[in-house]
């Protein structure tokens, strides 16, 4: 088993992304970007080599994307429709991923081995992603299923709703009003 780190998509707004292991050396290069059909993230080793790829099939509420290693189509990956836990099945490799994209802790599974986990890297201030991997073939497919689900776990915008448009909570004495009513020729606060 080994961990890698990796730096949030969702903090970091660099075109390419170094992947660190445990004693913060480099191990692989993460380039690319998402958004509209055929973008694509590309995972290379160190010296330059293209390791894997996973590229954006469909757009919309439910977006596919097709992973690709050694350039050869291996698998499908698209969204479900989970609400708070989800369960997401890869066509062609035959992964399941269980999780959570609300926290961002998810864990793949083939039959009843588990291929990868994720989750926010502990004392980064959740700017980090640890992924705990079992055999080191299998990382680079695991580093970019990680991507995908990070992609589908974070919006652009991390304020919340109310920050974003300045509504003021209402209080209790005036309900929300910011001048008094009048009945009767009485003000009522």
């Amino acid at each position: 088993m080994r961990t890698l780190y990796m730096r949030d998509h969702a903090t970091d707004r660099q075109p390419a992304t170094v992947v660190h292991d445990a004693d913060n050396d480099a191990v692989y290069l993460l380039a690319g970007k998402w958004g509209i059909r055929q973008d694509a993230l590309s995972l290379y080793n160190m010296h330059g080599d293209l390791l894997a790829e996973v590229k954006q099939l469909s757009l919309g509420l439910l977006p596919k994307f097709a992973l690709y290693a050694d350039h050869k189509r291996v698998g499908v990956v698209g969204k479900s429709l989970g609400f708070v836990r989800e369960v997401v099945y890869i066509r062609g490799l035959n992964w399941v991923i269980v999780g959570n994209a609300m926290t961002n802790h998810y864990r793949v599974f083939k039959g009843s081995r588990q291929i990868f986990a994720m989750e926010p890297a502990k004392n980064t201030g959740a700017s980090y992603l640890a992924i705990t991997i079992g055999v080191k073939s299998e990382e680079p497919l695991a580093i970019l299923v990680a991507c995908v689900l990070n992609h589908w776990a974070k919006r652009s915008d991390p304020k919340p709703v109310r920050v974003r448009f300045k509504f003021k909570p209402v209080s209790q004495t005036n309900w929300g009003l910011e001048a008094p009513i009048k009945i009767n020729n009485k003000d009522y606060q």
